[in-house]
């Protein structure tokens, strides 16, 4: 140890394995050792440190001053702190001074505690060129508090309506003895009426017993749990009570999925009303395409345009025409003959649709262009085949379209009675010898 001892001084002898016969000086050296200097880690004093404290400190209260010394004197080091393994993040260090305070509560009753204990490793780490590291543990036994109430371990019973047979429920406590059992119970609410209550001798599980006859279905039942301490929590029980007699529970009610009355009588009611609004979903529909739908033209409407009008001819006879007539003027066609020669010249690039439809002007105008000078669109430089009507056919030729008469004699009155779409054949025509 440098600290302890710089230099060490040997006197070093040698001798015969095997004594002389007579005496004979020994020789002798001196061996001189000088001890050099290097970093030791900080040490914990003591490594292991245990410590009592309530488990419900405040946060930010002072819980230890934990420090190591540097036992190297010469060098005049510097020591800093850090917490290397806090399991559940309760602690905290100050990094110069090594005091440790609650950052969070505590808890007894975590799961990282055992046997009341919880560890923490703390970190002594000095200042040299090259760090030297020392571990310290700190031990804290936690001093219970009454910080959790009973509750109640069963969440769903069943029993008969009918001398049903008391139910045993269970009773746990997370803190210790001092702050447990014996416990007290008293039923809360509407609860009072059907059902009793009551401690069993050791006062740790509660005797639920239903008092009434009740329909069969489930039942909230609140129970209030307390420790010795006055500390208590509300527990509710789910009770499903069968048509049943006795300790022997048979649910026979409840062979419909499960379902009680009221949900039966639920999804019966939901039913009717989806069938109603279907109905009146329905006669809505038919009543909206009853409605005689406005006209595009109001009769009264005059507009000066052309009418269309998709009324056949009176007299005209176009169901039994007789094609026979068109085949014999086909077969009497003279024997010419043609061929398509499609231009060799090279056709244009057409555009392809573009994506943007704020382009589809300039697109038609190029395509347009490109169509008009393609030399591969129809019609080619080729002859051309006409059938005229007259040469073979039985029909004969026909005549040049010529009225019978002049019109002069036409009664043009008779258009100021087919109404106002009318009204303009009626002015030009009508009213007179101009």
């Amino acid at each position: 140890d440098f600290e302890a001892n710089k230099q060490y001084i040997l006197l070093v002898t040698v001798q015969n394995e095997v004594p002389f016969a007579i005496s004979l000086p020994t020789s002798t050296a001196t061996v001189v050792v000088n001890v050099e200097d290097v970093n030791e880690a900080p040490v914990f004093t003591p490594v292991e440190k245990i410590i009592r404290k309530p488990e419900d400190l405040p946060v930010d209260s002072d819980l230890i001053l934990y420090t190591a010394t540097d036992p190297d004197t010469a060098r005049n080091q510097k020591v800093t702190y850090k917490i290397r393994n806090d399991p559940a993040g309760w602690l905290n260090i100050n990094k110069d001074t090594g005091l440790i305070k609650v950052k969070s509560l505590m808890d007894r009753e975590s799961t990282f505690v055992q046997d009341n204990k919880y560890s923490v490793v703390v970190l002594g780490i000095d200042n040299d060129e090259i760090p030297a590291t020392g571990t310290g543990t700190l031990i804290i036994e936690l001093e219970d508090v009454n910080d959790n109430a009973p509750t109640i371990d069963e969440s769903v019973i069943r029993v008969c309506n009918k001398e049903s047979s008391p139910q045993l429920l269970s009773v746990t406590d997370k803190d210790s003895a001092g702050f447990a059992a014996p416990y007290t119970v008293q039923l809360q609410g509407s609860s009072h009426s059907n059902w009793t209550a009551r401690m069993n001798d050791t006062k740790t599980g509660i005797i639920l017993t239903l008092k009434t006859v009740l329909d069969s279905g489930d039942y909230m039942v609140v129970l209030r749990v307390s420790d010795n301490q006055g500390l208590h929590h509300d527990s509710t029980i789910q009770a499903s009570v069968c048509d049943c007699k006795g300790a022997d529970v048979q649910c026979t009610d409840k062979a419909v999925a499960g379902f009680g009355i009221s949900s039966i009588l639920g999804i019966l009611g939901a039913v009717l009303l989806l069938l109603l609004l279907s109905l009146l979903l329905l006669m809505f529909l038919r009543k909206r395409g009853g409605v005689k739908k406005e006209p595009l033209l109001q009769e009264d409407d005059v507009r000066d345009n052309i009418y269309y009008y998709d009324e056949e001819g009176g007299g005209e006879d176009d169901q039994d025409f007789d094609l026979s007539v068109l085949h014999r003027g086909l077969d009497n066609r003279p024997d010419v003959f043609r061929n398509d020669i499609a231009p060799t010249m090279a056709r244009p690039e057409y555009r392809p649709r573009p994506a943007n439809p704020a382009d589809i002007g300039n697109f038609i105008d190029d395509n347009l262009k490109a169509a008009d000078n393609d030399p591969t669109a129809p019609p080619y430089d080729s002859l051309l085949v006409f059938d005229y009507e007259g040469g073979g056919s039985e029909a004969g030729s026909l005549s040049s379209l010529n009225s019978s008469n002049s019109g002069g004699d036409q009664d043009y009155d008779l258009l100021q009675e087919w109404g106002p779409r009318f009204k303009k054949l009626s002015d030009m025509y009508g009213g007179g010898e101009d």
